[in-house]
This record gives C-alpha cells, sequence and structure tokens, in this order.
C-alpha cells in the first residue's frame, strides 16, 4: 500500500475521492438522512480542492483506497473503501497525518461507535460532546497530541 499527499488533485481524481465520501457517509452514518450528504457533495469537493488530502493506494495504477483530508491540525475526514476497511489503510492515513502535525482535532458522531472506537484505538481522547446543528445528531471532539 502507499500513502502519500495528493498535490493538485484531477477532477478524475476528485471523481474518486468524492465517491468514497459519499460511499462513506452513506454507509456510516444511517443515522442521517441520504438526502443530507447529497446536498453537501458540491460544497465537499470544493472543500476537498483547499485541504491537505492523504491518500492511499494499493498500487500506483490503481483507484484510491482511502484518504484523509486535512485542514490544518483538522481532519475533516477519513474514508476508506468497504474492501478496503480491516486492513490497515485508515491507521497508516492516521499515521500520515501525525507525521504532519503535532495536534489532530476532529468531529465524529457519538452513533458511529466502529469510528469512535478507531480514534480511541488511535490514541484520540474526547475532548467535548456537542449537538452538529446541520443534522441534530450528537458528536464528540476528539484530539490527538504528541
Amino acid at each position: 500500500m502507499q500513502i502519500q499527499l495528493l498535490q493538485r488533485p484531477t477532477n478524475q481524481q476528485l471523481d474518486q475521492l468524492m465517491a468514497l465520501w459519499l460511499d462513506g457517509n452513506l454507509h456510516a452514518h444511517p443515522f442521517v438522512k441520504a438526502d443530507y450528504w447529497r446536498k453537501q457533495a458540491p460544497a465537499v469537493r470544493t472543500a476537498l480542492t483547499q485541504a491537505q488530502l492523504i491518500v492511499a493506494q494499493t498500487a500506483p495504477t490503481e483507484p484510491f483506497c482511502g484518504f484523509l483530508g486535512l485542514q490544518g491540525c483538522y481532519i475533516a475526514g477519513l474514508f476508506v473503501a468497504p474492501a478496503a476497511q480491516q486492513q490497515g489503510v485508515g491507521s497508516a492515513l492516521l499515521t500520515a497525518a501525525k507525521a504532519r502535525q503535532p495536534k489532530l482535532q476532529l468531529a465524529v458522531y457519538v452513533a458511529n461507535r466502529k469510528a469512535v472506537a478507531f480514534y480511541h484505538h488511535s490514541g484520540f481522547q474526547v475532548h467535548q460532546q456537542s449537538v452538529d446543528k446541520a443534522t441534530r445528531q450528537p458528536e464528540y471532539t476528539m484530539r490527538w497530541h504528541r
């Protein structure tokens, strides 16, 4: 598996990232209406062009199997293709982000128990709990530091 920083993604690469983003959100958040994610897609596509994108591929010619979007020290999202889950892709992406930043923060829905457990296992601690105004879902702010 290759982990690298994606500089200036092409439209085709953005299409791949957006497919991972939408599929990941639909599967991980069944408690949020699917239409919500679809409506967010244009803004997310724009945000991806402005974020640091750390991507995972099984081989240079293969499509991305995962990515992490970093905005400063904030992890805006971490997505792994269903076929690549439980194979260390998410951990490798987090390791790359940790190498770039001494502190990291993210928001995760409380109901997304697999993600909460993954972040706990990766050294993140719950800093606070609030409610996401857009979805009205409880979420944790989690932090990690060296």
